[in-house]
């Protein structure tokens, strides 16, 4: 499911093979297998707080709110009703604003809070610029914006959309706690800011690694669309349960992972 829009997607390499491609940074083999096995422990522990967080909730809240405006006969009005954009022109520059003040004020963590909108952001951009025609670009003449976003009006679109988003938060939390495993490594503070410069280098194959752990959210994702966003915004503790169970599901495929 989805794999149609996003073209061939090579196997990424399993998670010690990206670490121990960043360099040689005078570790030895124990060194650089226990920043491998720590970040994703770090991960994994991670995703079983990460639905409590009100901001993660919120960020979620709004991919959803979105999907449901294309449901309606006027999705711009829908949206601006609900505050997610100012006025009833629909561009991405005002998504990413709604994405950034939907819910602002139910925050526990400001990290959290950031990871969580830029991960919604994101996803909302690449969603939308693979289901441009092909051949056409942001910047093409005569895009119906509209058209588009009610792609993600259905189940298939809706988990697509989702698939990338935890992606996306998987892709920054894994970057995060990579740097900051290997800051607890790595005494020499030139050797730790050429370790960073080398993990930018790599943010392909970590957003690759990402997005196929992210993989084992999509059938869940569009059969819980179907059940529960029907004309209205799910309840708040439907909301919940479904990044209860997702979380959960990376979380094993995380620990597969690590096993390997």
């Amino acid at each position: 499911m989805g794999h149609k829009r996003y073209g061939y997607l090579p196997k990424s390499k399993i998670w010690r093979e990206i670490v121990n491609s960043l360099g040689d940074y005078s570790l030895g083999n124990a060194e650089i297998s226990s920043i491998a096995q720590n970040t994703l422990r770090n991960v994994q522990s991670q995703y079983s707080n990460l639905r409590n967080d009100p901001s993660i909730n919120a960020s979620f809240e709004f991919l959803v709110q979105v999907s449901l405006a294309f449901q309606k006969n006027d999705p711009l009005k829908y949206l601006s009703e609900n505050k997610i954009i100012d006025k009833e022109e629909l561009s991405l520059l005002r998504l990413a604003r709604g994405a950034t003040k939907y819910k602002s004020d139910e925050v526990a963590s400001h990290e959290y809070q950031t990871f969580a909108r830029q991960a919604a952001i994101d996803a909302i951009n690449n969603w939308y610029k693979s289901n441009i025609e092909r051949g056409r670009s942001l910047f093409s003449e005569g895009i119906d914006s509209t058209a588009i976003f009610r792609k993600a009006a259905n189940g298939t679109g809706f988990c697509e959309l989702s698939r990338l988003y935890f992606s996306k938060l998987t892709e920054r939390y894994l970057k995060y706690f990579l740097e900051r495993e290997a800051s607890t490594k790595i005494s020499n503070v030139n050797e730790r800011e050429r370790f960073s410069r080398e993990i930018e280098k790599k943010v392909d194959e970590i957003s690759k690694h990402a997005f196929e752990t992210a993989k084992i959210t999509e059938s869940f994702s569009a059969g819980w669309y179907y059940n529960h966003v029907k004309d209205e915004l799910p309840k708040e503790n439907e909301i919940r349960n479904f990044l209860t169970t997702s979380f959960g599901k990376m979380k094993s495929e995380l620990l597969r992972e690590e096993a390997k």
